[in-house]
């Protein structure tokens, strides 16, 4: 199993799949999907976000156990800069030998599930129904599962292969996040013939941002500036500056004081400076927090106990696929694939986590039987 996974996963990393541009990895899944002997089918998820691929869906029969479905899910797209990917196997890692990203998050996750297939295809592994979801524009604030056909899926449960970090993690709880954008309207003017008739937009910006408390605001909360576009030439005073940024929170309470104190911030500048101010917030995705001993839990711990593996439950900062899908009925967690410093040029992943992320999503399938988890 160690080469073939090995094999498919660094295939998959040399393939481009930015976000919307993921048809080349669609298609490779769903030729492995049919070398299997199974059916795969593709929305029109592609079609409604201007992309060139939908989501992908796969079910598997059940292999002598009797379970309620279970559903595994990766997505397909990658961050930038993703053009001419050249993996490279370094010791005991698999890293980008140019100036890239990897592309393990979340190409880890889609040759796990493309292994779980061939292994039910050959009998190597009992478990009850699965089914597999591939996912396009995660990396875009989940469009791609936002446009999930719900009728194709029958599992009430899922394990989202997409967290950070060693394969052992598993993630029972996700912020909310809400994205704001502001726009600071002031006015133009000669900086050097008639500065005084011109309000300097990125002035009024700097004055909102210097009063926001940003970064790690405690435990369960987090805020970021992250974009900032104005101006036209260094003789003109700005007349406008569009500032993007977000806030998350595991507490909804927090996210919302959190959030307000930025918009304070941007309207004390427009008292103060004199600068036009125009908020926009939008929720970019739910949270979710599930119990640890609830029984997807235990049944994902079960699954690293069959294998030696003591799982660690604990909460995440980042979104995944396992957000929204949790909103629409389908109790998800996340578990980590192995990928390490992800959305950088220094990602990388240890060739024994692939191996082990294959491994234990077999023992997660099989332990649903044995487990009886409530349908």
């Amino acid at each position: 199993m160690t080469e073939r996974i090995l094999t498919t996963f660094m295939e998959l990393a040399t393939i481009e799949s930015e976000s919307f541009h993921e048809a080349e990895v669609a298609e490779y899944v769903m030729k492995a999907a049919r070398d299997c002997g199974f059916d795969p089918y593709m929305d029109k998820a592609g079609d409604a976000l201007g992309g060139n691929a939908g989501n992908i869906y796969i079910k598997l029969p059940a292999l002598q156990i009797e379970a309620p479905p279970l559903l595994f899910c990766a997505h397909m797209d990658t961050v930038t800069p993703a053009k001419g990917v050249e993996p490279a196997v370094k010791g005991e890692r698999v890293v980008s030998a140019g100036k890239t990203i990897l592309g393990a998050d979340c190409k880890v996750g889609v040759a796990a599930i493309i292994e779980l297939m061939r292994m039910s295809a050959q009998g190597e592994i009992e478990h009850g129904p699965l089914e597999l979801v591939l996912t396009i524009a995660e990396e875009k604030q989940l469009q791609g599962v936002r446009h999930l056909e719900r009728k194709q899926i029958e599992s009430r449960y899922a394990f989202v292969l997409d967290a950070e970090g060693s394969v052992g993690k598993i993630v029972n709880a996700s912020p909310t996040q809400d994205n704001l954008q502001f726009i600071f309207k002031g006015k133009s003017a000669h900086s050097g013939v008639e500065p005084e008739k011109g309000v300097n937009a990125i002035f009024g910006a700097s004055w909102a941002i210097s009063l926001m408390q940003l970064g790690r605001i405690d435990a369960e909360t987090t805020a970021n500036i992250g974009v900032i576009n104005g101006g036209r030439a260094i003789n003109i005073v700005p007349d406008t500056v569009i500032v993007e940024g977000e806030v998350r929170s595991l507490d909804i309470e927090k996210l919302e004081r959190q959030r307000k104190s930025m918009v304070r911030a941007a309207l004390e500048a427009e008292a103060s400076v004199g600068v036009g101010v125009e908020v926009k917030v939008e929720r970019a995705y739910e949270g979710f927090c599930i119990d640890p001993k609830d029984q997807l839990v235990q049944l994902g711990i079960e699954g690293g106990r069959a294998m030696g593996l003591k799982m660690q439950v604990q909460s995440s900062g980042g979104g995944s696929d396992a957000n929204f899908l949790n909103t629409i009925g389908i109790k998800s967690l996340v578990l980590s694939i192995g990928a390490r410093e992800p959305h950088t040029v220094n990602e990388s992943v240890k060739i024994k986590d692939l191996n082990k992320l294959v491994r234990l999503c077999a023992e997660i399938a099989n332990s649903a039987g044995r487990m009886r988890i409530t349908p």
